[in-house]
Protein backbone atom coordinates (compact mmCIF):
# COMPACT_ATOMS: atom_id res chain seq x y z
CA UNK A 1 0.00 0.00 0.00
CA UNK A 2 1.26 3.47 -0.60
CA UNK A 3 1.20 6.15 1.65
CA UNK A 4 0.79 9.89 1.06
CA UNK A 5 1.34 12.94 3.52
CA UNK A 6 -0.94 15.26 4.53
CA UNK A 7 -0.03 18.61 6.12
CA UNK A 8 -1.30 22.10 7.39
CA UNK A 9 0.33 25.09 8.84
CA UNK A 10 -0.36 26.16 12.42
CA UNK A 11 0.65 29.55 14.27
CA UNK A 12 2.83 28.55 17.09
CA UNK A 13 -0.66 29.30 19.64
CA UNK A 14 -2.77 26.56 17.68
CA UNK A 15 0.63 23.90 17.65
CA UNK A 16 1.03 24.56 21.35
CA UNK A 17 -2.98 24.25 22.01
CA UNK A 18 -2.54 21.00 19.55
CA UNK A 19 0.84 19.49 21.89
CA UNK A 20 -0.95 20.35 24.96
CA UNK A 21 -4.12 18.36 23.91
CA UNK A 22 -1.74 15.36 22.75
CA UNK A 23 -0.79 15.11 26.17
CA UNK A 24 -3.59 15.03 27.90
CA UNK A 25 -5.30 12.66 25.26
CA UNK A 26 -1.95 10.08 25.57
CA UNK A 27 -0.92 10.57 21.48
CA UNK A 28 0.99 12.45 19.08
CA UNK A 29 -0.15 15.07 16.81
CA UNK A 30 0.12 12.89 13.34
CA UNK A 31 -1.69 9.81 14.77
CA UNK A 32 -4.99 12.17 16.03
CA UNK A 33 -4.80 14.29 12.51
CA UNK A 34 -4.45 10.88 10.75
CA UNK A 35 -7.66 9.37 12.81
CA UNK A 36 -9.93 12.70 13.03
CA UNK A 37 -9.18 12.88 9.06
CA UNK A 38 -10.24 9.22 8.68
CA UNK A 39 -13.16 9.69 11.02
CA UNK A 40 -14.39 12.99 8.86
CA UNK A 41 -13.88 10.88 5.32
CA UNK A 42 -16.03 7.71 6.35
CA UNK A 43 -18.57 9.60 7.84
CA UNK A 44 -18.70 13.12 5.27
CA UNK A 45 -22.16 14.17 6.71
CA UNK A 46 -23.59 13.29 10.06
CA UNK A 47 -26.22 10.62 9.95
CA UNK A 48 -29.14 12.04 11.79
CA UNK A 49 -32.86 11.30 11.15
CA UNK A 50 -35.79 13.87 12.79
CA UNK A 51 -38.04 12.92 15.50
CA UNK A 52 -39.06 13.50 18.82
CA UNK A 53 -38.35 12.44 22.78
CA UNK A 54 -41.47 10.38 23.68
CA UNK A 55 -41.49 9.48 27.70
CA UNK A 56 -44.50 7.32 28.97
CA UNK A 57 -45.90 6.74 32.05
CA UNK A 58 -47.47 2.90 32.89
CA UNK A 59 -49.50 3.95 35.94
CA UNK A 60 -50.05 -0.28 36.75
CA UNK A 61 -46.33 -0.42 37.00
CA UNK A 62 -45.81 3.07 38.62
CA UNK A 63 -42.52 3.33 35.92
CA UNK A 64 -42.25 5.18 32.62
CA UNK A 65 -40.85 3.58 29.09
CA UNK A 66 -38.71 6.26 26.88
CA UNK A 67 -39.17 6.19 22.96
CA UNK A 68 -37.80 8.26 20.32
CA UNK A 69 -40.88 8.37 17.49
CA UNK A 70 -39.67 8.84 14.50
CA UNK A 71 -41.15 11.15 11.60
CA UNK A 72 -41.24 8.05 9.47
CA UNK A 73 -43.45 7.11 12.50
CA UNK A 74 -41.26 3.99 13.42
CA UNK A 75 -40.98 4.32 17.26
CA UNK A 76 -37.73 3.00 18.81
CA UNK A 77 -37.17 2.38 22.38
CA UNK A 78 -34.31 3.36 24.38
CA UNK A 79 -35.14 2.21 27.87
CA UNK A 80 -37.69 0.65 29.44
CA UNK A 81 -39.15 -0.30 33.51
CA UNK A 82 -37.43 3.54 34.10
CA UNK A 83 -38.83 4.57 37.42
CA UNK A 84 -39.63 8.14 38.95
CA UNK A 85 -36.69 8.48 41.01
CA UNK A 86 -33.84 8.09 38.06
CA UNK A 87 -36.17 10.26 36.00
CA UNK A 88 -36.10 12.56 38.77
CA UNK A 89 -32.36 12.24 39.04
CA UNK A 90 -31.67 12.95 35.30
CA UNK A 91 -34.23 15.87 35.12
CA UNK A 92 -31.45 17.23 37.53
CA UNK A 93 -28.13 16.08 36.11
CA UNK A 94 -29.54 17.44 32.68
CA UNK A 95 -31.26 20.64 33.83
CA UNK A 96 -27.35 21.28 35.37
CA UNK A 97 -25.58 20.96 32.43
CA UNK A 98 -27.52 22.72 30.62
CA UNK A 99 -27.25 25.51 32.96
CA UNK A 100 -23.47 24.37 32.61
CA UNK A 101 -23.60 24.85 28.88
CA UNK A 102 -25.91 28.30 28.96
CA UNK A 103 -23.14 29.89 31.31
CA UNK A 104 -20.43 29.03 28.46
CA UNK A 105 -22.02 30.29 25.65
CA UNK A 106 -23.34 33.41 27.42
CA UNK A 107 -26.59 32.77 27.59
CA UNK A 108 -28.59 35.34 29.82
CA UNK A 109 -31.97 35.64 28.22
CA UNK A 110 -34.33 32.27 28.36
CA UNK A 111 -35.04 33.05 24.63
CA UNK A 112 -31.80 33.42 23.26
CA UNK A 113 -30.88 30.39 21.43
CA UNK A 114 -26.96 29.32 20.48
CA UNK A 115 -25.27 30.93 17.34
CA UNK A 116 -22.47 29.33 15.31
CA UNK A 117 -19.70 31.39 15.88
CA UNK A 118 -18.94 30.99 12.33
CA UNK A 119 -22.11 33.26 11.72
CA UNK A 120 -20.18 36.15 13.48
CA UNK A 121 -17.12 35.84 11.43
CA UNK A 122 -15.55 34.38 14.78
CA UNK A 123 -15.94 37.49 16.48
CA UNK A 124 -17.61 36.91 19.53
CA UNK A 125 -20.21 39.78 20.84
Amino acid sequence: MEYKSVSTKLSRIEFTRLEDYCKKKGTKPSPLIRELVLDEIETPMPHNVAGKNKIIYNKEKDNFSWFVELDNNEKIEIMKNISPSFLEDLKQIINGELKVRDDSIGKKKDDSVSVPSKLLGGKRR
